[in-house]
């Protein structure tokens, strides 16, 4: 097949894909879509409780992250562009280690995000966008790095009228290190596939690979799996759990989030 015949879609699904190798069949829920709000209406998407933790196999210590109510607002502004907000409403993070416990806890950063869908091909179901973002440092230090930080997403997606939905992201940030000495450049990228078990039900199972100028240990992946369940047209449940596989804090980590289109 020549480069003439693929469309931007194909593209960036077949770039995706060769980024993660056998990784790529899976990803979902935390994968964004390509798809924006319509004018004049307003979407919420919640992390409502968000918990990982990783116990030290050698030493008596703990790592325990935990996150509430980290939250984007989607606003519609044209039938393809809309504008979005987020920020992390509660934030903790506790280290245990030979009996002693410390705590951080805070307000997250905020997030100011435009999504403009550039290719949608209603015939085969595909859509591609482009999300640039800035993260406004709000200044709580327990929990945040006080500097600017800001990248940009291309999501990719798919839909097929037999019920499954596929799609894929790659994310490039620009991050403050740990250390606040510079910033490193971050390649993030996911892919889900998602499956429809009823009108109201669906399962999903999701990957994400995360590679960083920072080092070779800053490179992590996660497999997970997750349902959803629609209590309206206007509002979803959605339930996952992942898998660090590498070099990761959490090695597990539970999400229950939600979905409501306000407006």
């Amino acid at each position: 097949m020549t480069l003439a015949r693929w469309s931007p879609a194909r593209l960036l699904s077949a770039a995706v894909l060769a980024a993660f190798g056998c990784v790529s069949g899976l990803r979902a829920q935390v994968t964004e879509v390509p798809q924006t709000i319509e004018p004049g209406h307003v979407l919420m998407r919640m992390d409502a409780i968000s918990f990982g933790i990783k116990p030290d196999t050698s030493e008596p210590n703990q790592y325990k992250a935990l996150a509430l109510g980290t939250t984007i607002v989607s606003a519609g502004i044209t039938d393809t562009f809309d504008f979005e907000a987020g920020a992390q409403l509660f934030l903790r993070n506790t280290f245990a280690t030979s009996g002693a416990d410390h705590t951080d806890s805070g307000v997250g950063d905020v997030q100011l995000r435009a999504k403009w869908t550039f290719w949608s091909d209603p015939s085969s179901g595909e859509a591609a966008a482009v999300i640039p973002f800035v993260m406004v440092p709000v200044n709580s230090s327990a929990v945040g790095n006080n500097y600017t930080q800001g990248g940009i997403i291309i999501p990719w997606a798919l839909q097929t009228p037999a019920g499954l939905k596929a799609g894929a992201m790659i994310e490039l940030d620009e991050l403050r290190n740990e250390a606040n000495t510079r910033y490193d450049t971050r390649w993030y990228g996911s892919a889900y596939a998602r499956w429809s078990l009823a009108h109201t039900a669906s399962v999903y199972g999701e990957a994400t690979l995360s590679a960083s100028t920072e080092g070779s240990s800053s490179t992590t992946g996660t497999m997970g799996a997750g349902a959803t369940l629609s209590i309206s047209n206007n509002f979803e449940w959605d339930f996952e759990m992942s898998r660090v596989l590498g070099q990761g804090r959490n090695q597990w980590t539970q999400v229950l989030r939600f979905r409501w289109r306000i407006l």
